[in-house]
């Protein structure tokens, strides 16, 4: 009897209980809610690879030359919705301040003795950044009591996300810049300490090129055995025809003394010790060409380093990426929330719906 009572009272007064919390929610929107304006934007991130010009028709295509991609704007969506850019904004603009005023309502005003978790989850609620998958374009909307300061939030934001886009470019520049440089320079150093041995083994040694001075001692030697075997064929002719003690063979004989005594003399600087060091004129060679090895390794490691740090610095230059603004944020003339219309439709149905189940499990309670 009780269920029967409360089906006919609902039943007599269906309209009371689906227009009087309509009609409550329809003074807020249109009296007592405090109008809202949104400022938009939308950007995207061309990068210098391709060396392409930026051309605002492309973005209605499938793909954009020099573009990044989606990811690279994830990552500014993702920076623009963290603490750092709501402390940032709180810094520069006191967004609290604004969004705490009495020209909000008490339903959409931030409260007053917020904690850092409300504030966060309020600066979400009046940002919305999206990114096209397509084109990855990035489009901000921020919401704000004023027109003006909707505009001022969007800017801002537009400015810190491109300055924490360069700082990630200049960073990872810089660091690629500073480990190519790195390289190069222990390749220069090899190569200064190459030049330093063969000038030290030239001092010490006395000697310019032992190779070239060893070819020229040895092109003497040569010259001097074929005027010595010249010198004894004269003499052993002049032995035939004259007497041993005559003055043109003891002078033959005196030349090939001293042709001999020059021989003995280059084969010994072939084996001389040098400043202390036993060092031939062979071993001088051998241990210059090592050195000249060395000299030639350190240049052609310099040159591939000069190549390898050009490359670098051209690699940085492409792989910067700048954020372009395609549509500068907004100063709305109309206030776009509440949306009143939406949701007074939205609000009506939710209430048929809840009149719709109420009725149903009365009718059934009644059943039972």
């Amino acid at each position: 009897m009780k269920a029967k009572a409360t089906l006919n009272k609902l039943k007599k007064n269906k309209l009371v209980f689906i227009l009087a919390p309509w009609l409550l929610y329809a003074f807020y929107l249109i009296v007592w809610a405090a109008p809202q304006y949104e400022s938009t934007s939308k950007l995207i991130i061309k990068s210098t690879d391709g060396g392409s010009s930026f051309d605002p028709t492309s973005l209605l295509g499938a793909s954009i030359s020099g573009v990044a991609s989606t990811n690279d704007s994830q990552i500014i969506e993702s920076y623009i919705k963290s603490q750092d850019m709501m402390r940032y904004l709180e810094k520069t603009l006191s967004l609290s301040s604004h969004y705490g005023a009495d020209h909000a309502d008490m339903f959409s005003r931030l409260p007053e003795d917020h904690s850092q978790t409300q504030f966060y989850e309020y600066y979400l609620q009046q940002i919305s950044v999206e990114v096209d998958s397509a084109s990855s374009v990035i489009t901000l909307n921020v919401k704000a009591y004023t027109p003006e300061f909707a505009q001022q939030v969007n800017s801002t934001i537009v400015n810190k996300a491109e300055q924490f886009l360069n700082d990630i470019n200049n960073n990872l520049a810089k660091s690629k810049m500073e480990f190519a440089k790195g390289e190069h320079q222990v390749v220069e150093d090899k190569l200064q300490t190459a030049k330093r041995d063969i000038l030290a083994f030239q001092s010490k040694y006395n000697v310019l090129d032992p190779t070239a001075e060893g070819a020229a001692s040895q092109q003497i030697a040569f010259s001097l055995q074929a005027t010595l075997a010249q010198k004894k064929a004269e003499l052993n002719t002049m032995e035939t025809m004259m007497s041993p003690s005559a003055p043109e063979v003891q002078n033959i004989k005196r030349q090939i003394g001293a042709l001999q005594q020059q021989i003995n003399i280059q084969k010994e600087g072939f084996s001389n010790q040098v400043t202390g060091e036993s060092l031939s004129v062979t071993e001088q060679m051998a241990k210059y060409s090592d050195l000249q090895i060395q000299l030639q390794l350190a240049i052609q490691a310099f040159s591939s380093s000069l190549v390898s740090l050009e490359n670098a610095r051209v690699e940085a230059y492409q792989k910067l990426q700048y954020l372009v603004t395609i549509e500068s944020p907004t100063l709305p003339d109309d206030d776009a929330y509440p949306k009143i219309v939406y949701n007074l439709v939205l609000f009506g149905v939710i209430l048929l719906i809840l009149y719709g189940t109420a009725r149903i499990i009365i009718a059934t309670i009644k059943e039972l």
